[in-house]
């Protein structure tokens, strides 16, 4: 006899050899596009659905890893940028100050009318 999926809420059927308790939507981690992807690998893996479980959760975690990776990089990267700011700053003497306004040219003054 079939038996039913054991998520709360759920009827679905699952065949009597099937050896995972849930079913492929209550077993695929993620939301949205990535739920219907893995959900559907797992169907389709049939028995093997366990192994496709822990492979894609797998790759859910080495995504994240990397992304992780990325901003602890960028972060890294822009407090040495600062701290070499600050180091020029006190290199130099001071903070940068505003660079000076170019000065005006000065018009040639115009031309008198010879005294008569």
């Amino acid at each position: 006899m079939a038996h039913k999926c054991n998520s709360s809420g759920c009827g679905f059927y699952l065949p009597d050899k099937y050896p995972l308790a849930k079913c492929p939507w209550h077993l695929a981690p993620g939301r949205g596009p990535v739920k219907i992807a893995a959900a559907v690998g797992i169907a389709a893996a049939g028995f093997g659905g366990g192994m496709v479980y822990r492979k894609f959760r797998a790759y859910l975690r080495e995504k994240q890893l990397r992304k992780e990776r990325k901003e602890r990089r960028q972060r890294a990267a822009s407090a040495a940028s600062e701290q070499e700011q600050k180091v020029r700053a006190v290199r130099n003497g001071a903070a940068r100050k505003s660079p000076k306004r170019p000065r005006k040219q000065k018009r040639a003054a115009p031309k008198s009318k010879p005294a008569e």
